[in-house]
C-alpha cells in the first residue's frame, strides 16, 4: 500500500509538472503575442501572467484536496518546478526576441531617416 502511494505521489508530480509546462509556455505566447502586437499594454499582460500562474497553484491545491491517495506537497512541487524551469528559458527566449524586434525597428528609422 505504501508504495502505490509512492507511485501515485511521483506519478502526479510529473503530471502537474507537465501542466505547470504548458501554462508556462501558454504564458510564453500570450507575451509574444502581446510585444508584437501593441507593446504598450504589456504591463497588463504581466499582470494576467501572474493571475494565470496563482490561479493554476490554487486549482492543483484544491483539486488535490479532492484525491486523499496523493500528498499535496508533491503536486504543488511539481506544479512550481513545471512553471518555473521552463519559464526561465523561454524568458530568455522572450527578451531574446524582443531584441531583435528593436534591431528591426532601429534598421527601419536609420534606413527612413
Amino acid at each position: 500500500m505504501v508504495g502505490d502511494k509512492m507511485n501515485y505521489n511521483i506519478l502526479s508530480t510529473v503530471l502537474t509538472a507537465g501542466a505547470g509546462f504548458i501554462i508556462a509556455f501558454l504564458n510564453y505566447m500570450l507575451s509574444k503575442t502581446v510585444i508584437l502586437k501593441s507593446p504598450d499594454k504589456y504591463s497588463v499582460i504581466t499582470v494576467l501572467r501572474q493571475i494565470i500562474q496563482i490561479g493554476f497553484l490554487v486549482a492543483v491545491y484544491f483539486v488535490g484536496k479532492k484525491f486523499e491517495a496523493v500528498n499535496i506537497t508533491y503536486l504543488l512541487i511539481g506544479a512550481v518546478v513545471g512553471m518555473t524551469v521552463p519559464m526561465l528559458f523561454f524568458t530568455k527566449k522572450l527578451l531574446s526576441f524582443n531584441d531583435n524586434i528593436k534591431n528591426v525597428k532601429n534598421r527601419e528609422e536609420d534606413e527612413n531617416g
